[in-house]
């Protein structure tokens, strides 16, 4: 075991040495050259905290976010449990929360098991989302994630959530953690070879805090797909998050990233509080997951079709 060690200890070394490496040989690559990289494919901003009176104009709103979580071993014997949670800016209101359950051994689904995954999430959160549109009276629905990925896995029912909101004037929101999307890469290091550079390892540290960067129409992808984006730091962690909202709802964009800003603490990861309550809140740990199953399921099914090898070492 000593010697695996002492391997595995070798080989994150050389990946280190490799991506310091590979940085370091990238020409230009410094906060100087990349702001003003950055200032001919889009325009920086500068964000605010609301005032009261400011904040109050947004108590109409609810952040939506879901999980999933596991029982038993490999396919096709496990559970997957769904949750998808809505939190309601007025402690008055109930939360919204729905759930669904899964497993290959009573479905005829024939899609990949990750692809799956990450359609069925995406479903029990639009849901959710249109669960509480018809349950309140909203002014702003802000998602945890970016809302591109909706079209994607579901898209029949994400337009219906489109609608109710364009029909009921609800700004539509998505609040991304990690973006994903690698558009200034191919802009500012097109040529580059030696590490393929997402925007966020781009912007890690570039941006001040308390500062966005919208691309250019003719840069941004995602226009084309209906949203409009931009990139912001809300915090001393230097890394960024991301803003989206429909291509029709834009003039609210740099509402929505003041109101994000407002509720984020300056000492953190840059994330607003509403959205790490919901994202803690809708979680399923394990333990909850077991005695869910346990609780409702013949002790003699679980036995023959969900219990694990592993779950038996001891």
């Amino acid at each position: 075991m000593e010697s695996l060690n002492i391997k595995l200890a070798e080989k994150m070394k050389e990946l280190n040495n490799k991506l310091g490496y590979d940085l370091s040989n990238i020409k230009n690559f410094n906060r100087d050259y990349l702001r003003d990289q950055l200032k001919c494919y889009g325009s920086f901003i500068n964000l605010r905290k609301l005032e009261r009176d400011e904040l109050e104009k947004f108590s109409k709103m609810a952040c939506i976010d879901g999980s999933v979580n596991r029982f038993g071993s490999s396919h096709p014997h496990y559970i997957d449990v769904y949750q998808g949670l809505a939190k309601v800016s007025k402690s008055s209101l109930a939360d919204v929360i729905l759930s669904d359950v899964y497993s290959p051994l009573t479905s005829n689904l024939s899609d990949d098991e990750e692809d799956l995954k990450k359609k069925l999430l995406a479903r029990i959160e639009i849901l959710t989302g249109l669960e509480t549109l018809k349950t309140y009276d909203l002014d702003y629905l802000l998602m945890d994630g970016n809302l591109i990925r909706y079209t994607i896995e579901d898209k029949e029912n994400f337009d219906k959530l489109i609608g109710l909101c364009l029909e009921k004037n609800v700004l539509l929101a998505g609040f991304i953690k990690e973006p994903k999307t690698n558009i200034l890469g191919e802009l500012i290091f097109k040529d580059s070879q030696e590490i393929k550079l997402y925007d966020k390892d781009i912007l890690y540290g570039i941006l001040n805090e308390g500062e966005g960067y919208i691309l250019d129409d003719s840069y941004n992808k995602k226009v084309d797909q209906g949203f409009s984006s931009m990139f912001l730091r809300m915090a001393s962690y230097p890394g960024v998050t991301g803003l989206e909202v429909l291509e029709g709802q834009r003039a609210n964009l740099y509402n929505i990233a003041n109101l994000c800003y407002s509720l984020t603490p300056q000492m953190s990861r840059g994330v607003p509080l509403i959205i790490d309550m919901v994202d803690k809140e809708v979680k399923i740990d394990d333990k909850l997951m077991r005695e869910i199953v346990l609780a409702y399921l013949d002790s003699d099914l679980v036995e023959r079709f969900f219990r694990s090898e592993r779950s038996m070492r001891r």
